[in-house]
């Protein structure tokens, strides 16, 4: 029920035309419900009597009635699935706001494929119930309760008869519909778990083909599939065994019906008009139970692939305005800042970490893999909150910034920069959505980007593919570049921006970058170290401690330090690779 009303709430906005739907439904079922007094009155006044001009006159208004209940049956299918449909796409879209609105922490425990089998499979599901099923659901609810008062009007002693087989139906139907329901949630998440399985494979196509791995993909894929498959199976067994019965018990109700009214047409309690269109009302009455009874199991799917959206749906959600709105300078100091993932709580990356940088200033943070050293630049946009100490801008704990304000004031470039299926103009106006060409083409220069550009026969409309993959790995980075720089951000964070580059790449991106130092806060983390040597100041980190701090020449003396054994490991593996 309380489901129910969360759906009801939902589409509050298209009540006006579920209204419409409602009033032609009613014209519809009343239009319905008269057919089979038209027949009786065929049959008993106009042929048991051989009167044509009433024959005549009855067909015509059977013809009527029909007319009318066909156009109104087709509005009030029109107006129910429109609302239906409206509603379902507005869930659609707050679902994803809502997903988007998580912070980082919910992706590490969420699969990304079941989050989207909850956006598609799930509202799929739940789209069906709520235009066409509610549509019929209504439908067959009014028409079975009209035809029972038209059956007692017609026939008490018959009608009797029916009422004593329709509540054990009825309790039928609510056992078969709670097992069906509780399939139908397993069934789901079994769906969802195989699109995370897909999600995966599909992604990562490049790392499993270089493996020759396709073959263990798809057993993967077939066994969450045979799991999904399963379930349904025994939920399409349920829903057999339960459609059996009743098809069984209303055949059944029919032939008793016919014996018995005909019983009384030769006993002359009846006409054979009376008892046509009595048989024409069981008729309704049984398809429309019959309907509500397969609408049940319908709709208890649908409950199932419900509660797990509303799940999402009430989850809370990052409120990223409130706060104050933006970093004015740019300088950044961690106090003794520890931290450890929740998803690895027992595993501490940053112990007692501790350093400042002024708003022109140029630092990088060098050490070899797992030292913490990106986790620094996930505790500087917030991803994460730290565990002790805290982090100021301005001389302002962080947590002070509302969270878009202080990730405006930031520009970053990964290792690996995500760009959207878009254009190029549109992949480097993400950083600025409302930037103009001129803007735009000003830092793709800036990034040592707009001559390849304009290289291609669409220029800055040339599309980049799925996370760019036409695009070579310099260029990505170069575009990536651009975009941050098109936020004029007060502080750069490039978080192994070349480690991934090829020489001549390299070059590039390196000017690009270097041409930005001292323009602004730039934190550089690299594992090369040739792209740290300008850095007005150097970090090294070990096992999540700052243990060196200096220029590049002042620690490269410290022959006993870990930086200069990191810059000498480096000199060796460029001279073993020449």
């Amino acid at each position: 029920m309380e489901t129910f009303k969360k759906l009801l709430r939902l589409s509050r906005s298209e009540w006006p035309q579920l209204g419409w739907g409602l009033l032609f439904l009613s014209i519809s079922s009343v239009a319905l419900l008269a057919y089979p007094h038209s027949i009786k009155r065929i049959i008993d006044e106009a042929i048991a009597q051989k009167d044509q001009s009433q024959l005549n006159l009855a067909a015509l208004l059977a013809l009527g009635i029909f007319a009318i209940q066909s156009i109104t049956s087709a509005l009030r299918y029109y107006f129910f699935t429109l609302a239906g449909e409206k509603t379902v796409k507005r869930m659609r879209a707050r679902l994803f706001s809502q997903i988007m609105g998580q912070n980082i922490t919910f992706f590490d425990k969420q699969k990304t494929g079941e989050l989207l089998g909850r956006l598609s499979s799930d509202t799929a599901v739940l789209q069906n119930a709520l235009s066409v099923n509610i549509s019929m659901l209504v439908r067959s609810l009014v028409q079975a309760l009209g035809g029972l008062v038209m059956l007692f009007m017609t026939s008490a002693k018959l009608t009797v008869f029916i009422l004593v087989i329709i509540p054990p139906l009825g309790l039928l139907a609510a056992r078969f519909g709670r097992k069906v329901k509780a399939i139908s949630k397993r069934a789901q998440d079994a769906l969802a778990a195989s699109s995370g399985v897909a999600e995966e494979g599909i992604s990562g196509v490049r790392t499993v083909k270089s493996f020759a791995q396709e073959k263990f993909e798809n057993n993967r894929y077939d066994e969450r599939l045979e799991i999904s498959f399963g379930l349904s199976k025994e939920k399409i067994g349920v829903i057999a065994s339960f459609t059996n019965l009743v098809s069984l018990v209303g055949l059944s109700a029919v032939v008793f019906i016919v014996w018995y009214g005909g019983t009384l047409v030769i006993q002359g309690e009846m006409t054979v008009g009376t008892l046509t269109s009595f048989l024409l009302y069981v008729i309704t009455v049984a398809f429309s139970v019959g309907m509500l009874g397969s609408l049940w199991t319908d709709f208890m799917s649908a409950y199932g692939a419900s509660g797990r959206i509303f799940e999402l749906l009430e989850k809370e959600t990052e409120n990223i305005e409130v706060g104050i709105p933006q970093i004015k300078t740019g300088r950044i100091e961690f106090n003794d800042v520890h931290f450890a993932y929740p998803s690895r709580p027992e595993f501490p990356v940053l112990k007692g970490v501790s350093f400042s940088m002024d708003s022109h200033e140029t630092v990088a943070v060098v050490g070899s893999s797992g030292a913490g050293k990106s986790t620094l630049v996930q505790l500087l946009m917030r991803f994460y909150e730290t565990d002790i100490g805290s982090i100021l801008f301005d001389g302002i704990d962080s947590k002070s910034y509302s969270l878009k304000g202080l990730r405006e004031s930031i520009g970053i470039v990964a290792q690996e920069p995500i760009l959207v299926s878009e254009s190029l103009f549109e992949n480097i106006r993400y950083g600025k959505p409302d930037a103009t060409l001129v803007e735009v083409q000003n830092a793709a220069r800036l990034a040592f980007a707009h001559d390849f550009i304009t290289s291609f026969p669409d220029g800055y409309e040339t599309l980049v593919g799925e996370r760019g993959v036409q695009l070579s790995g310099g260029q990505k980075q170069r575009v990536a570049i651009a975009r941050a720089l098109l936020k004029n951000p007060r502080i750069l964070v490039l978080d192994e921006a070349t480690s991934a580059l090829d020489a001549e790449s390299e070059h590039l991106v390196q000017k690009a970058l270097e041409d930005q130092i001292g323009k602004r806060a730039t934190l550089i983390i690299a594992h090369r170290l040739s792209t740290v040597k300008r850095a007005d100041k150097i970090l090294v980190m070990q096992e999540g401690r700052v243990v060196q701090v200096g220029t590049h020449s002042e620690l490269f003396k410290q022959e006993t330090g870990l930086y200069h054994k990191l810059v000498e490991r480096q000199f060796e593996n460029s001279k073993e690779n020449l």
